[in-house]
């Protein structure tokens, strides 16, 4: 995540201060820039360069400023807004595609205020299913579908969710379980069926699910494609199999993610002997890229922080984060850069998606 924090006051200033020491320490953030007045100009100039925004200032200010530049809810980033008493954080822009509700969650426990959440499927306990798509790392393959979807949801329906069996590990998310009727497919995707009578009552809708069989039932559905997602990985010499296997369980709890979500790992060439990251491969059933040194030597990504040391030793600017750029391809990025395990790195990255 890259994030940009803009303030108007001197104790705005302060909070942004504050903000930025605690964010540069999470392994999930890329990148972290401060911005002081020139709201205007600010936003005309670099709106679309960050993930997310954070706003100290009055949200009126931040709503006559950024209705120009607002495009789709596809591809805007996250905007939050803070109040400069410290007591609210409130989800303005994005909350679902682009991560504002979970985002303001995360930053109101930082600074100690309260979120502000507002969109209907969160206030009903439930998951939409494009927050289901965020968090999972999916693409929506028909975009306009998501306001009926969700729409059912907030309304109580259970909407009909065909997944592959990579991600059985959806039947054990509660707020899944309460927003969707999971079915088992043997397609790659997921896909989630909208009933052919939208504008029914509760007691049919009731009774159509309870006679609904497995089988695909209506035209309108929205499928969800999986991205690439890929953990690299370094590692001292002589790491056993259980540090590496741990080291990546911790990284994707930093994201919040599930092992059975992880697509594949890759290390360079130099790491290629190291029996604990080959007993992992084996032990998590996952493909085991080896990536040439000559490969990771030519190439350039904004996301990769040099190694020193790694150059010294190997003449590559690192291990873990290349490789796991390079395996997921062109267009990819990092969620979690290089973070150090007890001697193993990890770094996970995603392949491009539908932007």
């Amino acid at each position: 995540m890259r994030f940009a924090i803009i303030s108007v006051t001197e104790e705005g200033k302060k909070i942004a201060s504050d903000l930025e020491f605690d964010l540069k320490n999470d392994p999930t953030v890329l990148k972290v820039d401060v911005f002081h007045k020139n709201v205007n100009e600010t936003f005309r100039d670099l709106f679309n360069d960050y993930d997310c925004w954070i706003a100290i200032m009055a949200t009126g200010i931040v709503v006559r400023t950024l209705c120009p530049h607002i495009k789709s809810k596809l591809s805007d980033p996250a905007v939050l807004v803070i109040s400069e008493n410290r007591k609210h954080v409130i989800s303005l822009l994005s909350g679902h595609l682009g991560g504002g509700n979970q985002l303001s969650i995360k930053v109101a426990g930082i600074i100690g205020a309260v979120p502000v959440i507002t969109t209907s499927t969160d206030l009903k306990g439930r998951i939409g299913i494009d927050s289901l798509a965020r968090q999972y790392w999916l693409d929506i393959k028909e975009p306009k579908l998501i306001k009926e979807v969700n729409q059912l949801i907030a309304e109580d329906y259970k909407v009909d969710l065909y997944i592959p069996p990579s991600f059985r590990f959806l039947e054990n998310h509660p707020l899944v379980g309460m927003s969707y009727k999971i079915h088992i497919w043997d397609e790659s995707f997921i896909k989630a069926v909208l009933p052919r009578e939208l504008n029914v009552s509760k007691e049919s809708k009731r009774k159509s699910e309870e006679n609904r069989g497995v089988g695909i039932e209506s035209d309108k559905t929205l499928d969800l494609h999986p991205r690439l997602l890929v953990a690299g990985l370094g590692s001292k010499k002589g790491v056993t199999g259980d540090r590496v296997f741990f080291a990546i369980r911790s990284a994707l709890q930093n994201l919040h993610l599930p092992l059975e979500r992880l697509d594949a790992l890759a290390t360079a060439e130099v790491k290629k002997d190291e029996t604990g990251i080959l007993e992992t491969a084996a032990k998590s059933d996952l493909p085991l890229n080896i990536v040439p040194l000559r490969e990771i030597a030519h190439f350039e990504h904004p996301d990769c922080t040099p190694s020193p040391l790694v150059q010294r030793e190997f003449g590559v600017q690192g291990v873990c984060e290349p490789a796991s750029l390079i395996t997921a391809g062109p267009g990819s990025h990092l969620l979690l850069r290089k973070t150090a395990y007890n001697g193993v790195t990890v770094a996970i990255a995603v392949s491009s998606g539908n932007d």
